[in-house]
């Protein structure tokens, strides 16, 4: 008899595997979005108005995206579940600013407003509801920006994705010339990391009698992401270059933010190159 249920368990094990493989196949393996960044983005610019008029692919994958079940999903590794929801923020953000290109200042109190607070006319920003519409069909549900960076990313619990997402706007971490994948996941974070510490626009540190780092306001928004203001500075110091970790002491280091420039990351306002 106990043979036997060792038999049986064993059966269901292997169906069960079986089945996990046959959900995790129906994932895509976002090569069509491979496609569009390299195609119409460089140096985390995007070339919106070519995007506009071929936007099949950016169609195509959110389509892929919007069918995979959330039970898919769930089955699979965290990494894969990560790389998935990064891919999938910036593939809406894309939408979003597709679907609304040229974007305008807006009429009325709202324009009046952004440009009090110092909007740009051509910004995401612009868009009634950025953050809040839900526009986007990921995973069976429509989704919006707010709801899959704060509902799904951040619970998961790795501040590396504020250097991933891109919300189409100058100031943002840049758009990354690939796809995110499970299996390499951890190296292109890491990745993201260092390339968003070598641009002087995103993290500056002065050395000298009083050292200063001067870091994006993502990092001052995010912080409790990293353990508060000293959980930032710990964070770089893992990535500095030798030279920079001395600096970069926890309690030492003054740290400050910069201004945080909403204009699109638009070809048509700063050409290819930064």
């Amino acid at each position: 008899m106990a043979l036997f249920r060792r038999s049986l368990w064993g059966g269901v094990s292997f169906l069960a595997l079986c089945a996990a493989l046959g959900h995790a196949q129906t994932l895509p393996d976002h090569a069509l979005f491979d496609a569009i960044v390299a195609e119409y983005t460089r140096d985390g610019l995007v070339d919106y108005a070519a995007l506009v008029e071929h936007r099949e692919r950016l169609d195509a994958y959110l389509d892929e995206l919007g069918r995979v079940s959330p039970a898919d999903l769930e089955i699979t590794s965290r990494d894969v579940r990560l790389a998935f929801w990064i891919n999938a923020y910036n593939a809406c953000a894309l939408r979003l600013v597709v679907d609304h290109y040229p974007i305008e200042r807006r009429a009325g109190v709202a324009g009046l407003t952004s440009r009090l607070v110092g909007v740009p006319a051509n910004s995401i920003r612009q868009i009634p509801d950025t953050w809040t519409r839900q526009f986007c069909r990921i995973a069976q549900r429509e989704r919006s920006l707010d709801g899959i960076e704060h509902g799904v990313l951040r619970p998961m619990g790795e501040p590396r994705i504020h250097f991933a997402v891109n919300c189409a706007s100058r100031s943002c971490p840049v758009l990354a010339g690939t796809a995110y994948r499970g299996d390499r996941l951890d190296a292109q974070l890491d990745e993201a990391v260092r390339r968003f510490m070598g641009d002087s626009t995103h993290f500056l540190l002065e050395a000298g009698g009083h050292p200063t780092l001067r870091v994006s306001k993502v990092l001052d928004w995010y912080k409790e992401d990293f353990g508060g203001t000293a959980g930032v500075v710990a964070f770089f110091q893992r990535y500095a270059k030798p030279e920079q970790t001395a600096v970069l002491e926890p309690g030492s280091v003054r740290v400050e933010y910069l201004e945080y420039d909403w204009t699109l990351n638009d070809t048509a306002v700063f050409g290819f190159g930064r």
